[in-house]
């Protein structure tokens, strides 16, 4: 608990403080935890207290122990039911995939509350990390040896633009081509630009290379200035299917690596005591 409290605070007197223990007490049990270790957990780098990567990661895994302990807990002492379901969703996936499984979840009577935070995927990643969420709705890479997933679906991820524009009307298109263009792109930590850039560098093409780039981190606005004929973007087809069935926008022709499927994931922490329940949705959410 004192090695936790510490990583919050990064202080050894507010932490003392926050314990009701003096300064020295909280330094020689620190100490202890060290030497029992054998790990370096905390440093300084005057002024700030630096917490090593050791310690971060010995951090979340106490965070999300807890955070776990206590929702194990809850459901003990309630059979069958969450107190509370917190789980973290990407933007793009917010519009996809986290209604209906909201919905889902609200028409089983299965919960007292849910919590959703909608953010990119780093984002979502690092609250499962350290626990502030059950699990998370992503769609982007990360290190699946941190974390046990599920993959949900592969989902078509394409090059579009307004019916007006005017590389809708060419037979076919080249990354070179793209780039005399406005893109519109998501903000660094999101999945789709991670994905947007690897897909760009197979054609040794950097998203600088792009004449105009216009960075939003909101689908909505992207898929808005795209139908007021604003740039080209590489969205998800199903952030945009009603836009492409009307034919207000329509999906560029490109010849070379420019579509791709990608898969989306649920992921929540490794040997979560929820790994059952948080399968069964799979098949809500497909």
């Amino acid at each position: 608990m004192t090695f936790l409290v510490l990583t919050q605070t990064r202080s050894y007197t507010k932490t003392a403080e926050q314990l009701y223990v003096s300064q020295p007490a909280v330094t020689q049990q620190i100490q202890r935890l060290e030497e029992k270790l054998g790990l370096k957990l905390v440093y300084y780098h005057r002024p700030k207290l630096k917490i090593t990567p050791a310690g971060e990661e010995l951090a979340n895994f106490l965070q999300r122990t807890r955070v776990q302990a206590n929702q194990v807990l809850e459901r003990i002492q309630t059979p069958n039911k969450f107190q509370e379901i917190n789980f973290s969703t990407t933007r793009s996936l917010s519009e996809i995939l986290a209604p209906r499984l909201i919905k889902e979840i609200a028409v089983q009577d299965a919960f007292r509350k849910i919590s959703c935070h909608v953010g990119n995927t780093k984002q979502a990643l690092a609250a499962v990390k350290t626990g502030s969420s059950q699990f998370a709705l992503v769609e982007g890479n990360f290190d699946k040896q941190k974390f046990d997933y599920q993959v949900i679906r592969a989902e078509p991820f394409v090059a579009v633009a307004s019916c007006k524009h005017p590389l809708v009307q060419r037979k076919s298109l080249t990354w070179s081509d793209l780039a005399k263009e406005t893109l519109l792109v998501r903000e660094d930590g999101s999945g789709s630009r991670e994905i947007l850039a690897s897909l760009a560098r197979a054609e040794n093409v950097s998203l600088d290379d792009f004449e105009h780039l216009i960075v939003i981190s909101e689908p909505l606005l992207i898929r808005q200035l795209l139908l007021e004929g604003v740039g080209v973007s590489f969205l998800y087809r199903s952030l945009v299917k009603e836009q492409l069935r009307k034919g207000q926008l329509l999906e560029l022709p490109m010849m070379e690596n420019g579509q791709t499927t990608h898969d989306l994931y649920l992921v929540y922490a490794k040997d979560s005591y929820f790994k059952k329940d948080y399968a069964k949705w799979l098949d809500i959410l497909n």
